[in-house]
């Protein structure tokens, strides 16, 4: 029951942000952003059993940001309005809050400690949307034989 009421919490999350950029006056991608990131979040806790943070998101954001591709491609919109909206359940919130509230308060390891872990987060996710695009691309070259503007 626990998972089920997350992944919702994702769901109304993405759907609720998809507001703050306008995307609900289209409400079909709406919808579809607020699905993958549910998606992402199901994918961010099936990979648990990794016990590694860094890896889950990064296994997470990957499959956010392929699908967000290939859905792009579909409804021909540019691939941000998934990934971002996607992208929504497994941004260091916490992370960044408590790294401010250590920092703040002077207590300096477990600032750091923290820290570290959001920045890895963080970098998790744009490794994860890097691979993805550089994917697609290298797909799209492939696909149409330009081998002649890759330089």
């Amino acid at each position: 029951m626990d998972i089920f009421i997350q992944c919702f919490s994702a769901f109304i999350g993405c759907f609720g942000f998809s507001f703050i950029f306008r995307i609900h006056k289209n409400i079909r991608f709406a919808i579809i952003g607020a699905i993958v990131g549910t998606l992402g979040w199901v994918i961010y806790l099936a990979t648990f059993s990794i016990h590694n943070k860094f890896i889950q998101t990064f296994i997470a954001m990957l499959c956010i940001s392929l699908l967000s591709e290939m859905l792009a491609r579909i409804c021909k919109v540019p691939a941000t309005i998934f990934i971002i909206i996607g992208c929504f359940p497994l941004v260091p919130g916490s992370g960044i809050y408590y790294t401010m509230l250590y920092a703040v308060q002077g207590l300096n390891n477990m600032f750091i400690e923290s820290f570290l872990e959001t920045l890895g987060i963080s970098f998790s996710i744009a490794f994860a949307i890097l691979i993805s695009s550089t994917l697609i691309q290298v797909y799209k070259r492939i696909k149409t034989k330009d081998f002649a503007s890759i330089e």
